[in-house]
Order: structure tokens, then C-alpha cells, then sequence
């Protein structure tokens, strides 16, 4: 797995989290490609990551799909969902309880934290959309984009 941030972050506008979710058979080029398109389509998406479907809770694979039955897991699939600082913050907390002497001589490695930071933003029960559909994911961001501007 790996991520990349955005730049740009302001604490009053909401932000969304963007997985690729594959099989492995995606590469770099492209889940930059579609992240890039993803990113800048309404510039409210904070963070992406491509996650390898065999290396993540397979429980939570069956809860998305159930909840979005209409996906096909064959196929790559874009979950977004908002970033929730505050679950972000108790994932490192339980991280950092599970590692205490790790943490006390700061030696977490900097993947756990990204694996925590994974958990908490795409938690199977608070996924906002999930689909096949890259221009589905788009429509989704800037809507939610609209409605964040109607909101401020």
C-alpha cells in the first residue's frame, strides 16, 4: 500500500478520502492517473491510497460488499469517504498502546501509522460511496463539493 497527500488542507472545508481497491494488477501509472483525475476533479479529496484487496480484513471487504452489492469485486473500485480526524487520532491511540515501548523510543514505523490512518478512513460501516465507476467517483466529489460551497 501507498498513499499520497495533498498539499493544500484548510480546517473548515471537508475533506475526502479516495481508495483504489484492486487485486494487485494495477500500477503505479494508473492509480495515479485516476487518483490525479480524482484529486483535482473538485480539489476536495485530502488523501488516496491503493489498497491490495488480499492484504486488508477480509471481513471488511464482505461489509462493503454488502452494503454496495452493485460493485464487482473483480473489477478495481473507488471508495471515498470524509476524513474524520477525530477516528484518525483514536486508531494512532490504539497504535501507539499496542507499540508503548516502540513509541517511547519512537520507533513506530511510519507504516503503522499509515495502516491506522487506512483503518480509520475507510472503515467498512462509514464508506460514503463505493463503485466501478470513475465517473461516478467525479460526480460524487463534486456534489459534495457543491454542497460544501452552499454550506459556507
Amino acid at each position: 500500500m501507498f498513499g499520497r497527500k495533498k498539499k493544500k488542507e484548510e480546517s473548515n472545508e471537508i475533506y475526502y478520502a479516495l481508495g483504489v481497491f484492486s487485486d494487485g494488477q494495477v500500477d503505479d501509472h494508473q492509480f495515479e492517473t485516476w487518483s490525479d483525475e480524482l484529486m483535482d476533479v473538485a480539489d476536495n479529496v485530502g488523501t488516496s491510497s491503493y489498497i491490495v484487496k488480499e492484504e486488508i480484513d477480509q471481513e471488511h471487504l464482505k461489509i462493503i460488499y454488502e452494503r454496495f452489492p452493485k460493485v464487482d469485486p473483480i473489477r478495481p473500485f473507488f471508495v471515498i469517504n470524509e476524513i474524520d480526524h477525530a477516528e484518525i487520532e483514536i486508531e494512532y491511540a490504539k497504535l501507539e498502546q499496542q507499540f508503548k515501548w516502540k513509541k517511547f523510543f519512537k520507533r513506530v514505523p511510519l507504516s503503522e501509522y499509515m495502516d491506522a490512518e487506512d483503518r480509520a478512513v475507510f472503515a467498512p460501516h462509514k464508506i460514503q460511496l463505493c463503485t466501478n465507476d470513475l465517473s461516478e467517483a467525479s460526480r460524487f466529489l463534486q456534489e459534495r463539493r457543491m454542497e460544501d460551497e452552499k454550506n459556507e
